[in-house]
């Protein structure tokens, strides 16, 4: 396949998000965040009893209509066993025919190096300045009454911002479940993407751009967010994981949404972690799904979850406009290919 078209305003960025974050910082920001309920197949507790413990059926739409490429979007889960998960036959057939790899953030293509860098730059406050002066008094009340259980000492603490903490205090989380970033749904198919083109649509450095200029007052909703599921942030992980495992839309609704459903501060939070990035990957889609160039070819795309749910999600974005999109069946994503279906070879 020709590599896509570069994704600027109006066409599909082309570089290779690669790069490898200290663990988990390129994509635990998203961890807990912004998944709204779908289409809701079947029996998600039923679908569990079914699958062994590194299992999924994860939710997977087709999209086409556009007269250019055909999606299959997988919607990815940021962490994983230290195996690995194992996914459907559906799933690893629709993967080996594709043509080229979309991916939310490739971090291999950018130097360790620089993240440290971009990390210490955006993430630490500078010389002077504490947490406690950054945060509102019931912030701090809060993270002194919830930051003990994570072994992070308040003198670390105290010199980070507050995305940055959020980041750690998850990662604490993840860790003490055996879970890892490093076997994420996208670091997996890029290590099995072989020949094909990767294309990113966000880089490391831009992620974490991103978080490091999020204003005061959404950073420490971010923080206050992660401080209330603290207590519970290890079942909450294990909840998130069977979900994702299971395909289940409305319980990810549940697990993410309590706080904006209930809240109505935390909507400047949602807009701008989830919303409005979704806004700016579906046009980098978009332009694959139109592009004259890319006709008859199929590419496999993997998004983290939270951006494919929802409202205000990219695969609701595509419906709206008038791509033709289907969510695939769980019988499908079972279904082993015959001898006769065609795989494309990549080594």
């Amino acid at each position: 396949m020709r590599k896509p078209t570069e994704i600027r305003e109006g066409s599909p960025p082309a570089q290779s998000r690669a790069g490898r974050l200290p663990p988990g910082l390129a994509w635990l920001p998203l961890l807990f965040l912004g998944l709204q309920g779908c289409a809701y197949l079947g029996n998600p507790q039923a679908v569990l009893n079914e699958l062994g413990p590194r299992e999924g059926l994860p939710a997977a739409w087709e999209i086409s209509g556009g007269g250019g490429a055909s999606l299959y979007v997988l919607g990815a889960i940021h962490m994983g066993p230290a195996p690995g998960w194992e996914y459907p036959p559906g799933i690893d057939a629709a993967f080996d025919k594709a043509n080229a790899l979309v991916v939310e953030v490739n971090v291999a293509e950018t130097p360790g190096q620089t993240i440290r860098s971009l990390i210490g730059h955006y993430g630490r406050l500078p010389p002077g300045q504490s947490l406690q002066r950054s945060l509102s008094p019931s912030a701090w009340s809060l993270l002194n009454e919830k930051l003990a259980g994570s072994g992070i000492p308040m003198s670390e603490a105290s010199q980070l911002r507050p995305w940055l903490l959020s980041n750690l205090i998850i990662m604490r989380a993840v860790g003490r479940r055996d879970y890892y970033p490093e076997q994420g749904s996208e670091e997996a198919f890029i290590r099995r993407a072989g020949s094909r083109s990767i294309v990113p649509l966000e880089s490391p450095s831009q992620q974490i751009a991103f978080l490091g200029t999020l204003s005061k007052r959404i950073q420490e909703l971010y923080l206050v967010d992660t401080l209330n599921h603290y207590g519970d942030l290890g079942d909450y992980v294990d909840l998130y994981v069977d979900a994702w495992r299971s395909g289940d839309e409305r319980a990810l609704e549940k697990l993410i949404f309590d706080d904006f459903g209930q809240e109505e501060v935390f909507a400047p939070f949602f807009d701008a972690i989830i919303f409005k990035r979704n806004e700016r990957m579906g046009k980098q889609l978009k332009v694959l799904l139109d592009a004259k160039q890319h006709a008859g070819e199929s590419v496999f795309v993997v998004l983290g979850i939270a951006h494919l749910v929802g409202d205000k999600s990219i695969i609701a974005d595509l419906e709206h406009e008038g791509y033709v999109v289907r969510r695939v069946t769980r019988p499908e994503l079972r279904e082993v290919p015959t001898d006769g279906d065609s795989v494309a070879l990549h080594p």
